[in-house]
């Protein structure tokens, strides 16, 4: 994509490093190391994820910069959300008209509010008409209160301040709309910038396997080598699912890292077994004591 000079700074700004987009000095490795920094940020936030079956939500996003587009496309796509773009005011608008979404993100000046305001407008009749209730959130970097509360007004369900932590707002607001206690399988947290922990809550389900692969190989990604599956409320398994175990151990594996889990049942003890990964997996009784294990490693590690 085409990106102008003051869009570069703006890469370069968010990605955090130094560098200033002069005419000509800029390869396309600089864009991608900033691209790459920035998913970096928007991934290794430190909160909990709660997923299940949010690949079923159909999204809006509403924006006519490519770099916000970006960031929003990758924050949901982390979540198992493939979104639907709209770049002007029009292509909202008609999109809202012809499908029904779950919800509608916008950017509130595409390029002047009074478009994002059109686009509030539309959603807000759409699901008047409809059981069906989309949720609308409006992204923003304004200071105007009258304008935000003009949104409120409206009928939106929640304005987020785009700032360093607007994406953990997001993800956050996402996961608590849309999910009930009952319904997630597994919740994500960071330990530190080298150790992932998962609390899983529901096992034998193919989505949630593919989830939680494509969620690991993402972590990888951003620089944690290390996985926790605590499987405290895990207490039946079915034998033919080991493989998720082998997958996880290898994409640690191959990326220097340890593979640990916590309280696994007797099922999964004898599927380890049987699959001869009992001797690669570690197990112990808490989380706590599942990263003194990884950080004694690593120290040892150093130290040879």
């Amino acid at each position: 994509m085409e990106l102008t000079q003051e869009q570069l700074n703006k890469l370069f700004e968010l990605a955090s490093i130094q560098k200033s987009a002069e005419k000509g000095t800029i390869t396309s490795n600089d864009i991608s190391e900033a691209l790459i920094n920035i998913e970096r940020k928007l991934y290794s936030f430190s909160t909990e994820l709660k997923v299940d079956s949010l690949e079923d939500k159909r999204i809006l996003i509403a924006d006519d910069l490519e770099l916000s587009i970006y960031q929003l496309s990758t924050v949901l796509k982390r979540i198992g959300i493939t979104p639907t773009v709209a770049r002007n005011k029009n292509e909202a608008i008609s999109d809202l008209q012809k499908m029904h979404y779950d919800c509608i993100i916008i950017d509130l000046f595409m390029p002047d509010s009074s478009d994002g305001i059109e686009i509030i407008k539309e959603a807000v009749n759409k699901r008047s008409q409809i059981e069906e209730y989309c949720k609308i959130v409006v992204i923003s970097g304004t200071d105007d209160n009258s304008l935000i509360d003009r949104c409120y007004e409206l009928g939106i369900d929640f304005y987020i301040k785009k700032d360093k932590d607007w994406h953990s707002k997001l993800l956050k607001y996402l996961s608590t709309s849309f999910q009930s206690d009952k319904n997630i399988a597994y919740t994500r947290y960071i330990i530190n910038n080298n150790i992932v922990s998962y609390l899983i809550k529901r096992f034998n389900e193919q989505k949630v396997y593919d989830s939680l692969i494509k969620n690991v190989n993402a972590s990888m990604y951003t620089g944690i080598k290390h996985v926790i599956f605590d499987l405290k409320e895990i207490t039946t398994f079915d034998a033919d699912n080991v493989s998720v175990f082998a997958q996880v151990y290898k994409i640690c594996a191959d990326n220097k890292g340890i593979f640990i889990l916590i309280n696994p049942s007797e099922d999964i003890k004898e599927a380890l077994a049987f699959a001869y990964l009992d001797a690669a997996i570690e197990y112990t009784d808490s989380v706590e004591e599942a990263v003194k294990i990884i950080e004694k490693a690593e120290a040892n590690s150093q130290s040879n």
